[in-house]
């Protein structure tokens, strides 16, 4: 079975291409099928066209296959990011069928093979080779980005990110599924009823990307469920809302142990409430997701007040409050550790999801969990824990950031250097820290590519895209204590994440470090971080997308890998509000020029439209 929930669906509109609301119909799953003999006017044969929708759906619209709307085509590259089983990074081609279906890969064949293939099934050839604005060689064909935690604030009328231009900005950074958290809308999506005004806005305006929705666990859901989840081994009397809600069409459930602003339109859960909820999920076959700081309002507003008191000394009294060390003071890795070792506590009810880890002290309890979990897979019906970190934890740190800037604030905040190395060799990496080097390097990150022993303790990378309207940031003020939390960046996450590891690879390499096939290893982490990795947090997502191969869906990312440059002098800012975050102004690594979703192109990069 497969992602019989996600709600999108594509078609032709005189304004382009734009979503509308339906389920995909079942798949058997994608099989090798290296030189197809098919007529490509037919369906692939890996899909079957009788549509199983789940009557829970309240609301689809769309009960059939696909419309065909993708011309059918092979798309050669010199680079292409294969799954590892069929050789990993090469160059090579796959096709495309009508249905935006990949009915063939071509690994390790030339352009000139490339050009009688595509003679003899009468298709076009697209040779990313000779991409204006690209480096030929250094040309990437990736599989389309996962976002599974971006903030999208469409209801509520507060002109924030809506939905039109977060995926506009997602196609123009390769992203071609968001994953929209359930706050920051108002009403947020903690209801039956607030999930279907979600859906009907999202069908409404022109979509560049695919968006799922987690919905929410909050008080007012999860402390209805019955008392007898509480007692080991009985059967469950869940809350009809909570029940209801995952049912409608969430692919799982985002909780918060840490107090939020007032205004958020969002409460926090108990660990009692979440230990709830959690059971619900697994139930569902759905995972939880948990922003892990705890601490109570009382505590959270005593270490702020104490971490943003100014010195009699100071000539400015108000230039402790655009202080990042305060902020880091406010925010201490104990909340987030004592977070973390509550939630592994629940990884036997379902599949837990840590959004945004920014402390590595919390790798410790990550790897014994883990441990434990592997230790116990066979026997343990629902177990799983998964982790995402930011690219923002990963290029930034505590010693740089600029005074007063607040666009960097965000929860948990961004720590010390000495912390991202860790989150990067430890965590992302899978490798040891012995008397202050990092053991065996190159064998960790063909480890973290390859899926082996030692297994990398983080799995995925997302944006955590938060953006507001610009009064909320304080900027003139410099008022990092005041302003709203959240960095803004979904249009540049992967140029992003390339430059801090090719960052962290330089530094490491001065130490002597050895980086085996450096390129081709970089560029199959970022896939597996950014692309494989996120599918499989969303149930069913893994069996269409995630990989470039045959029988998943043809959502791709064309891309210079050797490009370097700031943003802005090459393409404009598509989100809401331009210049909130700080990514355009820098000098990343990687431009898109080419996004593709079920194989129609919804981004081109040489005209940046």
């Amino acid at each position: 079975t497969v992602c019989n929930n996600i709600i999108i669906m594509i078609r032709k509109s005189k304004r382009g291409i734009q979503f509308v609301h339906g389920r995909f119909p079942n798949w058997s799953g994608p099989t090798i099928q290296s030189s197809p003999n098919n007529n490509d006017n037919n369906s692939n044969s890996n899909n079957n066209n009788n549509s199983n929708s789940n009557s829970n759906n309240k609301v689809a619209t769309i009960q059939q296959p696909l419309i065909s709307i993708c011309k059918p085509k092979l798309i050669y590259s010199p680079k292409i990011v294969f799954p590892s089983k069929h050789g990993g990074v090469q160059k090579g081609a796959c096709s495309i069928n009508h249905q935006g279906i990949i009915d063939a890969i071509y690994p390790c064949i030339t352009l000139d093979n490339a050009k009688d293939i595509a003679t003899q099934r009468n298709i076009e050839l697209i040779h990313l080779g000779s991409t204006v604005g690209g480096s030929g060689e250094d040309i990437v064909l990736s599989p389309g980005l996962v976002d599974v935690h971006c903030h999208i604030s469409e209801l509520g009328g507060r002109d924030w990110e809506g939905y039109h231009t977060a995926t506009k900005a997602a196609a123009a950074g390769g992203i071609t599924t968001l994953m929209g958290m359930p706050l920051n809308s108002i009403p947020a999506t903690t209801t039956v009823d607030a999930f279907c005004q979600e859906v009907e806005a999202a069908g409404k305006v022109d979509l560049y990307a695919d968006v799922g929705l987690w919905g929410g666990a909050v008080p007012s859901n999860c402390s209805s469920l019955s008392d007898e989840m509480q007692v080991e081994g009985t059967s469950s009397s869940t809350s009809t809302s909570l029940e209801d809600l995952l049912d409608v069409g969430v692919f799982g459930l985002k909780a918060f142990l840490a107090p939020l602003p007032k205004d958020a339109g969002y409460e926090t859960v108990t660990v009692e409430e979440l230990h709830r909820a959690s059971r619900v999920c697994g139930e569902k076959g759905k995972p939880i997701l948990v922003h892990c700081e705890w601490m109570t309002q009382q505590q959270q507003d005593e270490q702020t007040e104490t971490s943003f008191q100014s010195s009699q000394d100071d000539d400015d009294p108000r230039s402790i409050l655009g202080s990042f060390h305060a902020h880091v003071n406010s925010r201490p890795a104990l909340w987030e550790r004592q977070a973390v070792e509550a939630v592994c506590q629940m990884v036997d009810d379902c599949h837990v999801h840590i959004v945004h880890l920014s402390d590595a002290g919390c790798l410790d309890i990550i790897e014994k969990t883990k441990k434990r979990l592997n230790a116990l897979q066979s026997s343990c019906q629902f177990g799983n824990l998964t982790v995402e970190t930011c690219p923002h934890y990963l290029i930034f740190d505590l010693e740089s950031l600029p005074h007063g800037d607040t666009r960097f604030k965000c929860f948990p905040p961004i720590r010390e250097k000495a912390n991202q190395d860790m989150l990067w060799c430890r965590g992302l990496l899978g490798g040891r820290q012995e008397n202050g080097m990092h053991s065996s390097f190159a064998a960790a990150a063909a480890a973290a590519a390859e899926a082996v022993s030692p297994v990398p303790l983080i799995d995925m990378i997302a944006s955590d895209h938060s953006p507001c309207t610009p009064n909320l940031r304080l900027r003139k003020e410099g008022n990092v204590r005041n302003a709203w939390g959240g960095l803004t960046g979904l249009q540049y996450q992967l140029p992003a994440t390339m430059k801090a590891l090719d960052m962290f690879l330089s530094k490491e390499k001065q130490g002597g470090m050895a980086w085996e096939d450096e390129k081709n290893m970089q560029l199959q982490l970022l896939s597996k971080w950014w692309s494989e990795e996120p599918s499989k947090l969303v149930p069913g997502l893994s069996q269409l997308k995630g990989q470039i191969d045959v029988g998943y869906i043809a959502d791709l990312c064309a891309w210079d890998s050797s490009h370097v440059g700031k943003p802005c002098e090459y393409q404009k800012e598509h989100h809401r509000w331009k210049g909130d975050g700080p990514y355009a102004n820098m000098n990343l690594k990687g431009r898109i020029l080419k996004t593709f979703l079920r194989g129609v192109e919804v981004y081109d990069g040489e005209t940046d439209t």
